[in-house]
C-alpha cells in the first residue's frame, strides 16, 4: 500500500509544480501586456517575482522540449532584470544636478530633510507630496531656491519645482488635475525643461487615464527636458515608456529600489527621472518619507 500511495503523492507534487508554474508564466507574459490594458502594468510590477516563481517551479520538473525553451527564456529574462540593478554606470561630466523626492504628506523629519537639501546643493529640485503639513519647507529654502514653482493639488498632494536658476519667462504650467508642474529653466549650459510627476497607481486605479490626460501637456515640451517624480510604475511598464516617448527622454541610471510595498515588505522602484541627455542616479534616505530620494547627475544638452 505504501508504494502507490506514494507514487500518488508525487504525482500530486508534480502537478501542484506544473499549476503554479503555469500561473506564475501567465504573470510574467502579463507583464508585457501594459499597451493593451492597464492591468499589464499592475502585473509588470511582479514580473521579476513571477519569473523566478516560474522558473524555480518550472525547473523542479526536470523540463524537456518546449518547456525547456521557456526555463532558458525566463533564465535570460531574469539575467536582464538583474543586469538593469548592477550595469555600471554612465561616466561622463554631468552639467546639471537633481534632487528628487516624494516628501509623504505627513512627514514628520522637516529638520534633517531640509540640512539634507541644503548640503547637497543640486542645481533643481523635484517634490512631490507637498502638503499642508510641510509646504513651510519652501519657504525655509527661498535663499537657497529662489525660484520656485508650486502647483497644490489638494491638502495632502503638490508637485514642485525649486531650482538656483532663474525660469524662461511665460513657461510655467501647474497641471493640477494630472499632478504635473512643468517649467523651463535657463541653466547656465542652456535653457531646459523641468517636469515633476506625480501618478496614481496602476489599474485598478487611473495611472493610465492620467497618464493619457497629461500626454498634451508632456508632447508640448521640446528640447533638452528631464522629468524626475513617483511615477507608481516599474521602469519597464508601458507608463514609463508612453512619459519618455511624449517628452523624447528615456530613464536614466540603473534601476533602484525606492519604496516596501505594504504587507509584503517587496522592495520596487517608482521614482524615476529621464532625460533627454545621459546621467546616472543613486538613492537617497528616506527622511521621514515611505519614499527614498534619488540624487541625479545629467546633461540633458548631450545627444548619446
Amino acid at each position: 500500500m505504501g508504494r502507490p500511495m506514494g507514487g500518488q503523492a508525487i504525482r500530486l507534487w508534480r502537478k501542484a509544480l506544473a499549476g503554479l508554474a503555469g500561473l506564475a508564466a501567465l504573470g510574467v507574459a502579463a507583464g508585457f501586456l501594459g499597451a493593451l490594458h492597464p492591468v499589464g502594468d499592475s502585473f509588470s510590477v511582479f514580473r521579476p517575482v513571477f519569473a523566478g516563481l516560474a522558473l524555480a517551479s518550472g525547473l523542479a520538473l526536470r523540463p524537456r522540449g518546449p518547456r525547456l525553451a521557456v526555463m532558458v527564456a525566463l533564465t535570460l529574462l531574469l539575467g536582464w532584470h538583474g543586469w538593469q540593478g548592477l550595469r555600471p554606470d554612465w561616466q561622463g561630466a554631468s552639467r546639471l544636478t537633481l534632487y528628487q523626492k516624494n516628501l509623504y504628506f505627513q512627514n514628520d523629519a522637516r529638520d534633517s530633510l531640509l540640512a539634507d537639501l541644503r548640503a547637497r546643493s543640486a542645481d533643481i529640485v523635484t517634490l512631490q507630496e507637498v502638503s499642508n503639513a510641510n509646504a513651510a519647507l519652501l519657504e525655509a529654502l527661498r535663499a537657497d531656491y529662489p525660484h520656485q514653482l508650486y502647483c497644490p493639488l489638494s491638502p495632502n498632494l503638490g508637485e514642485v519645482v525649486l531650482s538656483r536658476h532663474p525660469f524662461v519667462p511665460d513657461t510655467s504650467e501647474c497641471s493640477r488635475r494630472d499632478a504635473l508642474a512643468i517649467v523651463q529653466v535657463a541653466a547656465p549650459a542652456g535653457p531646459v525643461w523641468i517636469i515633476s510627476v506625480h501618478l496614481g497607481w496602476p489599474w485598478p486605479r487611473g495611472q493610465a487615464a492620467q497618464v493619457t490626460r497629461a500626454l498634451p501637456h508632456l508632447s508640448s515640451v521640446s528640447g533638452p527636458a528631464v522629468v524626475a517624480g513617483d511615477f507608481n510604475a516599474v521602469a519597464w511598464s508601458y507608463t514609463v515608456a508612453r512619459i519618455a516617448s511624449a517628452t523624447q527622454t528615456r530613464r536614466v541610471g540603473r534601476q533602484l529600489a525606492t519604496l516596501r510595498l505594504p504587507v509584503t515588505g517587496i522592495p520596487i522602484g517608482i521614482d524615476h527621472v529621464l532625460s533627454t541627455g545621459p546621467g546616472r542616479v543613486r538613492t537617497l534616505p528616506l527622511l521621514g518619507s515611505d519614499h527614498a530620494g534619488l540624487w541625479a547627475e545629467l546633461d540633458p544638452w548631450a545627444t548619446e
